[in-house]
């Protein structure tokens, strides 16, 4: 069985200064809840791990995220590297040494660009848009390749105007 890779950027936020204290509307906290009920009764969406930038409108996307899945996440961490204009590619290398499901909650655009390296190898060779509250899964497959293409597939992407 391989490794899944769940990308999630936040729910949609309150505008406002300091960027790192915005809030989620109380949309976003209706759409980080019901996208959590969505897998409620889907045991194969399961990460074991949580990789979520320090900033408060991504913390509080996982607390809705969850609360709405009713399940827990046994390893959480803070990850710097997904805030909003961090470089995401040292991701990559962290993302080699594990073997178990990881939900990644970020920001754009560099959620954007960890999609691009991991799908293509490259920056901004594959074009992904992430919608607040958008769900990607990737599988985790690197093969020999010289670098043509990166080390995962697409599985599904679910957007918020559903």
């Amino acid at each position: 069985m391989s490794m899944k890779l769940y990308l999630l950027r936040h729910a949609n936020a309150e505008p406002g200064y300091p960027d790192a204290t915005r809030l989620l509307t109380s949309r976003g906290r209706h759409q980080a809840r019901e996208l959590g009920r969505f897998f409620r009764d889907k045991p194969r969406f399961a990460p074991a791990l949580l990789w979520c930038s320090p900033l408060v409108r991504a913390q509080e996307t996982v607390t809705c995220f969850v609360e709405g899945w009713g399940a827990t996440i046994a390893e959480q961490s803070v990850e710097e590297r997904l805030e909003p204009e961090m470089d995401p590619e040292p991701l990559l290398e962290k993302l080699q040494s594990i073997r178990q499901d990881v939900l990644i909650v970020g920001h754009n655009p560099n959620l954007q660009i960890l999609a691009s390296l991991l799908l293509s190898h490259e920056r901004h060779r594959t074009r992904v848009r992430f919608k607040t509250c958008s769900l990607m899964c990737l599988e985790w497959h690197p093969l020999p390749n010289y670098g043509q293409f990166g080390p995962c597939e697409l599985c599904w992407m679910l957007d918020p105007r559903w």
